[in-house]
């Protein structure tokens, strides 16, 4: 029946409906059956009203005596609902419960759906790091169990996610998989998820024909619907979005108000609104574009959840926008101000290291998986092809087929160890330099400085940078350059002790990081990082061409944990601060963090705003 309702939709939501006269003559089970079914069609079909009413009309049936499975996909439904009415709250609430009645209950397909569905819910609100990884965790459950129909989905849902991330090319190749596994099912209503989201990925991208082109074929695949209201609202909104953004206000205006008007989803709509106000301030119809804008408003103020999301900062800059075009100047950079921060810190968010670092272990993870799995199948259809030919000799081969096993896990186990040692090589050296790069030794000093007990132990570190490096490349080339980038890392291997580490942290620069040292003992090796390096002398050229012998300097800033550094942000900051003393005070010398440098440092960076702004005015 399942299939049959996703690869003929609307014939069977006919059938469904020409029993609706029995309904009264049902059983409470067949009832609650005919009722998810009914739901099922009229989602996929588009009728989001009735299918809200169908799900509440089976909620008044469902008792402690209703089947697992009729139970955990209706609330799989109602998280749906609260999901596309702006409730993401109470949706994920709904979602981990129908969840985790899957598992209890052992039916895994449905723990998958809803786990898709929970993923994605979250990616709504920005939460982008929890939902690729439970993403990636469904996506595993439905590849072992090999189905297709949750594998396409869950690559849809993967599209959606990698374009809120700005990541259109990853984007665009998960929607074109999830479109595929569609065609080759035949589900028509899943093919029409899947081209919008090939549109509406192409219009993030500002790739506005395309998208258009997209949006144009979304409506005619969603005309296997001849009353899809909701389909023909979602084409509507993306044409007008498209056509404003690529410039055209005349014609976009016109879109707007047709898709407005249009019965449809609130947060769609206010976008639409939103492009509404930034077309009408652009033709200086000012206090049109003020109502749209407070509408936009009025819509998030309704929903909580998208409150500080791009969608809702975006607001705000658009009042800025018309506070210019009213001639409130004043007005309009403060908006614009507090829109740069909000901006920034919602990037902040979705571009941290360690949403990097998921994103790029969980698509190798990924890859692994489905070669892993692929590899398990082909084995398992090796084992029972030998056993149908070769029924005479089972025992014989069966013990040949498991030593060649063993021999291929073995050998496989020790090429993937070598391969693993290598890679974790890789994956916490710097190239150029051999030393520790930027991550590990950020890592080392996170975990010292939170674990660190000022009363036992001291923590030093010294960032050092190479004096006056930009003249070094331009005077005798970036080959020579990075062989002096090399010698001071073999410099400072052989001055640290054993438990010190040091990596470099950017072009010119370097971290050290010295556990149980205190200030004294950290400005005492930083000086004999500074003479060590003052005794050497670098040679240009190679063996064809004359050397010659150059000088090189560092400059050293040396900080210490105390009672007032709470993170290793902090002490990093009084690291740099002292740096940047050395620096102005002649380089080539190492220099303590103290409390008086806070002050100058803050007067320094006075100083140089000032001039900055007086250059600009």
């Amino acid at each position: 029946m399942e299939h049959e309702l996703n690869k003929h939709p609307w014939k069977t939501y006919q059938v469904l409906l020409a029993q609706v006269d029995q309904i009264e003559d049902m059983s409470p089970h067949y009832k609650l059956w005919w009722l998810l079914r009914k739901a099922q069609a009229e989602n996929l079909v588009y009728f989001f009203d009735k299918f809200e009413h169908t799900v509440a009309q089976a909620q008044a049936f469902i008792n402690l005596q209703t089947p697992a499975r009729l139970t955990i996909n209706f609330d799989v439904f109602r998280g749906l609902i609260l999901q596309r009415q702006g409730r993401y709250k109470q949706s994920q609430i709904i979602l981990k419960k129908a969840q985790q009645s899957a598992r209890e209950n052992k039916f895994i397909y449905l723990a998958v759906r809803a786990k898709q569905e929970l993923a994605y819910t979250r990616s709504l609100t920005e939460v982008y790091e929890l939902s690729l990884t439970e993403l990636q965790q469904a996506y595993v459950e439905a590849f072992a169990l090999k189905d297709d129909f949750s594998i396409a989905k869950i690559n849809e849902v993967y599209g959606a996610i990698y374009g809120y991330m700005d990541d259109y090319e990853k984007s665009i190749e998960y929607y074109q998989k999830a479109l595929t596994s569609y065609q080759q099912l035949e589900y028509p209503s899943h093919e029409v998820e899947a081209i919008y989201g090939l549109a509406a990925t192409y219009r993030y991208w500002k790739k506005y024909d395309l998208a258009i082109e997209y949006y144009q074929k979304f409506l005619k695949t969603a005309e296997f619907n001849p009353n899809n209201i909701n389909g023909k609202f979602y084409g509507a909104y993306g044409i007008a979005m498209s056509e404003a953004e690529r410039g055209d206000c005349t014609q976009a205006l016109i879109s707007i108000n047709y898709a407005i008007n249009i019965e449809g989803q609130d947060d769609y709509k206010a976008e639409l609104y939103k492009r509404k106000a930034q077309c009408l301030i652009g033709e200086n119809k000012l206090v049109e574009a003020k109502k749209s804008i407070e509408k936009a408003d009025e819509i998030f103020t309704t929903m909580p959840e998208l409150i500080s999301t791009s969608w809702q900062i975006e607001v705000i800059k658009i009042r800025s926008e018309l506070a210019y075009a009213e001639g409130n100047n004043e007005k309009a950079y403060q908006l614009l101000k507090e829109f740069n921060k909000s901006e920034i810190e919602m990037l902040k968010k979705s571009s941290s290291d360690r949403l990097l670092r998921v994103r790029g272990a969980l698509e190798l993870d990924r890859q692994n998986v489905e070669i892993s799995l692929l590899q398990q199948r082909a084995k398992v259809q090796e084992l029972q092809f030998a056993q149908q030919k070769q029924k005479n000799v089972m025992q014989t081969y069966i013990i040949s087929i498991v030593v060649i096993l063993v021999f291929f896990i073995l050998l496989f186990t020790y090429f993937q160890w070598r391969h693993n040692k290598k890679l974790i090589l890789l994956s916490v050296r710097d190239p150029l330099s051999d030393s520790f790069n930027r991550r590990y030794v950020f890592n080392v000093l996170n975990k010292l400085v939170s674990t660190n007990n000022a009363d036992k132990n001291t923590v030093s570190i010294m960032v050092i940078d190479i004096d006056d490096f930009k003249q070094v490349n331009d005077l005798y080339g970036h080959p020579f350059g990075d062989i002096v980038i090399r010698e001071i890392a073999k410099i400072g291997n052989e001055i640290m002790r054993t438990e010190d580490v040091i990596g470099r942290v950017g072009g010119e620069e370097f971290l050290c990081v010295l556990p149980r040292s205190d200030a004294v003992q950290g400005l005492h090796i930083a000086q004999r990082f500074v003479n060590k390096v003052n005794s050497c002398e670098f040679l240009t050229g190679d063996k064809h061409d004359q050397n010659q012998r150059v000088k090189v300097t560092v400059s050293i800033g040396v900080a210490t944990t105390s009672e007032l550094v709470k993170t290793s942000s902090d002490l990093y900051i009084q690291a740099d601060k002292a740096l940047y003393h050395a620096k102005h005070s002649g380089k080539n010398r190492a220099i303590q963090y103290q409390d008086s440098m806070q002050h100058w440092y803050q007067r320094e960076a006075d100083f140089n705003n000032l001039n900055s702004t007086l250059n600009d005015e």
